[in-house]
């Protein structure tokens, strides 16, 4: 499958052949969260983020968390996405007072 989405070039999260809720998952999914974490947030049983997972996996092509996240940065399924990253606001280069 994703060879046929890398073949038309989407660049639209709502052309990839995924539901709402499945991007959703994969948005939690690339922020590094467990499944577990991924049920709380959304509000979904674990069974049924594991059925996603699944589900998301076989309709890109990809076989695990890291290409699955590969997939969405590259198609934009991030884009406006706060990050779980956070920088330092300060310069790193100079002392805290």
């Amino acid at each position: 499958m994703l060879q046929n989405i890398q073949h038309h070039r989407i660049t639209d999260p709502q052309s990839l052949p995924l539901t709402q809720r499945e991007q959703d998952v994969l948005r939690e999914l690339a922020q590094g969260n467990s499944n577990k974490k991924i049920a709380r947030v959304l509000c979904l049983s674990p069974h049924t983020v594991d059925g996603y997972v699944k589900d998301i996996y076989r309709k890109l092509g990809v076989h695990n968390r890291s290409m699955a996240t590969a997939v969405a940065f590259h198609y934009g399924v991030l884009k406006g996405f706060p990050p779980t990253l956070e920088f330092p606001l300060h310069d790193p280069y100079q002392p805290i007072a």
